[in-house]
């Protein structure tokens, strides 16, 4: 400390802080300002202590404004520590330091410069947060010397203004011309900058830089020329200097009005993102929300200032944690939304269960929700008028009536990772305007908005998705008028069904379009309900849950699809029948094969009586009656009823309908399954050959139905051809579909299995390994398909000599099998199968086969005694019994009798 700050009253205040401080160490800044704040003083008021206010007053950079503010601050240390300690200052005392403190007006020392601020930034807002890692990304910006403007960038609200004035106030430690610029139009930023020339002209200039008074330092002169000035200046000066614009409304306004120079930095706050503020030297740090924690923390303080004897509260916070979190992710963590429900309350003293409560009721409006009359603290307006101010700069950048219609059906989707072809698309356009609207038109709307931060594109670099925020979804709606909601449904459900019946559709894209038409479901009323029927777009729900592995799931969407659409339609209605044919197919999929034949066989036969015997949707649900009686173990007469189906479906729809290649397919498999190896081979063989002649070799149909065929060569005793085809088909479909697709995961697992069947166990447990993984990462680690994968990995691990491990292996993923499927899920009860065998294998005979007894009366109690899962356990006993020391191999090919093979993979 140089004598000059030994004689500096606000470093002796800064000193004395400081000391209080640290009878705290482990209290944080917040904590203690949180604290500071409930502090009832003599008055009775209380006063709100900032916590980087807090930072700054130990810092020495600032001084309070109110003495109230130091009591409230010593008196919650003194509380929190036990009371005042042995030199702790007195009140008088604190009082003169603080006094001195702001009283005392610094000279420079000799050498020095003065510092300049010119303009005033925001006021703190109530219960702000640091935000500590944003604040970090703008100083390490101010840091790197490669950096020349540093932009803020979000939507309106976020609180991009708050952190520029942190930032603005820490730079006074190294910055000796400060100016904070409102920049919402020329004319603001050309007087800003104007004043600033007039600060720095004459003497004061030359007392900066350290020249004498040059030629054309005169501040005469129009705002244009003396910005101009201003602008020359800190382009050629080395005096260090910092320029905020605040607020950027129209990027382009600004034009030949950059700050630039070696010395200084310029940071940018805006909700824009053009392509004139993303340039070489621009360090872009986007602000969003609040994360959860920030979001609680933040109402937990704003809401606390409210308590106090006026308000009739004497004791510990009103409000529980787990209210604040539920209204902080009510609101999206949205920090202008958070501010203006914090007021809401404040101001008409509503309890927050209550106003929880309207929040989620979709008849309330935003505007209603988060009125003007209590605005948020230190912004300008509200989240309804924020939202329109740009809405309304984002129209003048689009074609004609299109950003706001674009906006209009992004509000109808889920607000992360819609795909952009949902809203460039024709269906998508036809909101927009129809043909009058070509895909450049509609993208042109989808980057004005964008380009407003009122949505996020990304694209095309990474994954072409559009994300928007909730609130700002539920304020558009609400302004669309009531005549036009049910088109805008209508156009929603076009524009998913469209993306989603294409036959490219990738599984990734699939799974973010139900994700969307779950959110547009609940957002569109009764909106996808008509006098003829509903949507085809709600017919996919059940079928997309059931592929992701989540039968319990498609079996209540289906069921409560089905009651609504009773409801509305009528008992015999096709949508109807075609719902409780999906309810029934997810129950047999849960593993209740004989319910799922009995309630199938009756909508069969409503759906013959009031559609016809050979309409689509009856052949639909005659396809999967005939399935599960395939799965419950009688194949010979799911084969006659998949013969006579195939038949009349291609007479009625065509050779090459989807259906109609389902049904051959199930023929195939029926023949394999009653031990015509032969002939399911040569089936198969049919098919590939019509597949490869209409749609090619490389379609994802034909190879999907080559790895079939490769099962069926296996069981024919070509093993090496078996493998060899797989391989083909593993190849084809990870080039065309992608290494995650299912199909590729179950052609994978099989090649697997084949591998092992072949005796290369290495080779089989290299593949079992990547299959499992692949599962995984593409389904999740306890999605049915990822657990049988990671099951049969740990049983041919202990097949190659492991056992002990596998064994152990096996049993948790049992447990696991049980809590996700429920203990007599076919799956989990294959798992228990392979446990005995592998204990059979290890020796422990008298375990296997007392374990295999258990598991048989329960496969009997479960499946049935013909299904063949449970033949196979019948006949693994009793060799058991005559023959202990059987061969594994034979009881392992006997296991690949089954119709699950056909969409499960072998095992």
């Amino acid at each position: 400390m140089d004598d000059r700050e030994a004689g500096d009253p606000r470093v002796r205040f800064a000193e004395a802080l400081t000391r209080l401080r640290r009878r705290l160490p482990d209290v944080s800044d917040e904590t203690l300002a949180r604290r500071a704040s409930a502090v009832q003083l003599p008055s009775g008021r209380r006063v709100a202590v900032n916590a980087r206010r807090l930072g700054e007053w130990a810092g020495g950079q600032s001084v309070p404004r109110r003495f109230e503010a130091v009591m409230a601050l010593v008196q919650a240390v003194e509380r929190a520590a036990g009371g005042a300690s042995a030199d702790q200052p007195t009140v008088a005392h604190w009082q003169r330091l603080w006094r001195a403190a702001r009283d005392y007006r610094s000279s420079p020392a000799s050498g020095q410069q003065p510092q300049i601020v010119i303009g005033r930034p925001p006021s703190d807002a109530a219960a702000l947060r640091r935000r500590d890692g944003l604040a970090e990304s703008i100083d390490a910006g101010m840091r790197d010397a490669s950096v020349r403007q540093i932009l803020l960038t979000g939507a309106g609200g976020v609180g991009k203004s708050q952190l520029a004035s942190a930032a603005f106030h820490r730079a006074k430690q190294r910055a000796e011309i400060l100016l904070w610029v409102p920049a919402g139009d020329r004319l603001s930023v050309l007087g800003s900058y104007a004043r600033a020339w007039r600060a720095l002209s004459g003497a004061r200039l030359a007392s900066i830089a350290g020249e004498a008074p040059a030629t054309g330092t005169d501040p005469g002169g129009d705002d244009e020329t003396q910005a101009n000035l201003f602008l020359g200046w800190l382009r050629s000066t080395a005096t260090p200097w910092l320029v905020v614009l605040d607020d950027i409304d129209d990027p382009g306004e600004l034009a030949g009005l950059w700050p630039a120079g070696d010395a200084g930095r310029t940071v940018l706050a805006t909700r824009r993102r053009d392509a004139t503020l993303l340039r070489p030297g621009v360090r872009v740090i986007a602000v969003g929300v609040f994360t959860a924690d920030e979001a609680t923390a933040y109402l937990a303080d704003r809401l606390l200032l409210d308590l106090g004897p006026a308000a009739g509260h004497h004791g510990p916070p009103v409000h529980r944690r787990e209210d604040l979190a539920a209204l902080a992710a009510a609101l999206g963590h949205f920090p202008l939304a958070l501010s203006q429900a914090a007021a809401f309350l404040i101001d008409t003293g509503m309890d927050l269960p209550a106003y929880l409560s309207l929040l989620a009721d979709r008849r309330e409006s935003v505007a209603g929700l988060l009125p003007p009359s209590s605005p948020a603290d230190e912004y300008g307006g509200t989240v309804t008028s924020t939202l329109q101010l740009a809405l309304g700069r984002a129209e003048s950048l689009a074609p004609p009536g299109t950003a706001r219609e674009m906006l209009e059906l992004i509000s109808m989707f889920a607000p992360d990772g819609i795909p952009e072809a949902v809203l460039l698309g024709p269906a998508g356009r036809d909101w927009l305007g129809g043909d009058t609207v070509p895909q450049r038109g509609a993208l042109l709307a989808l980057r004005a908005l964008h380009r407003l931060s009122l949505v996020t594109h990304q694209g095309p670099a990474g994954a072409a998705v559009v994300e928007v925020h909730s609130l700002v979804q539920r304020a558009i709606r609400d302004g669309v008028p009531a005549d036009r909601r049910e088109r805008l449904a209508t156009a929603a459900a076009d524009a998913l069904e469209e993306v989603w019946s294409a036959p490219d559709c990738e599984p990734e894209t699939e799974t973010a379009l139900y994700r969307s038409a779950e959110v547009l479901l609940e957002n569109a009323g009764g909106h996808l309900w008509h006098g003829c029927g509903l949507h085809p777009l709600l017919r996919r729900f059940g079928p997309h849950l059931t592929a992701l592995g989540r039968p319990a799931a498609a079996r209540d969407m289906a069921q409560g699809l089905a009651d609504q659409a009773r409801r509305r339609l009528g008992d015999g209605h096709r949508d109807v029948l075609t719902l409780r044919s999906q309810a029934a197919q997810a129950g047999g999929d849960l593993g209740d094969t004989t319910t799922a034949v009995r309630s199938l066989a009756e909508i069969r036969r409503e759906a013959e009586d009031s559609l016809g015997r050979a309409d689509p949707d009856t052949l639909s649900i005659r396809l999967h009656e005939a399935r599960f009686r395939m799965e419950s173990g009688l194949i010979d007469a799911a084969l006659a009823d998949f013969v006579t189906l195939a038949a009349e479906a291609r007479a009625t729809l065509g050779a090459s309908d989807p259906l109609v290649t389902a049904a051959d397919e199930f023929v195939a498999l029926c023949r394999g399954l009653s031990g015509d190896a032969q002939g399911a081979r040569e089936a198969y063989a049919s098919i590939v050959r019509e597949l490869e002649r209409d749609l090619g070799p490389r379609h994802p149909a034909t190879l999907k139905v080559l790895t079939d065929l490769s099962r069926w060569i296996g069981e024919t005793g070509d093993v090496r051809l078996a493998v060899t085809t797989y391989q083909r088909a593993v190849d084809g479909l990870a080039s065309v579909v992608g290494r995650l697709h299912p199909d590729t995961l179950v052609a994978r697992h099989n090649l697997a299995y084949w591998h092992a069947i072949a005796g290369d166990l290495d080779g089989a447990i290299e593949q079992f390994v990547t299959a499992a993984d692949d599962a995984e990462l593409a389904l999740g680690a306890e999605h049915p398909t990822t657990l049988t994968y990671q099951v049969n990995l740990a049983f041919w691990r202990g097949v190659a000599g492991d056992t002990a491990v596998a064994l152990g292996r096996l049993e948790r993923l049992r447990r696991t099998l049980e809590r996700v499927l429920g203990a007599d899920h076919p799956r989990t009860l294959r798992a228990r199968q392979q446990q005995a065998e592998l204990l059979h294998r290890g020796g422990d005979h008298a375990t296997a086969a007392d374990r295999l007894t258990t598991l048989l009366a329960d496969m009997v109690r479960v499946q049935g005694t013909n299904h063949p899962r449970t033949r196979e356990a019948d006949r693994l006993l009793t060799r058991w019994s005559r023959e202990p020391a059987t061969a594994v191999s034979q009881g392992l090919n006997a296991t690949e009798k089954t119709p699950r093979a056909a969409s499960d993979g072998q095992s």
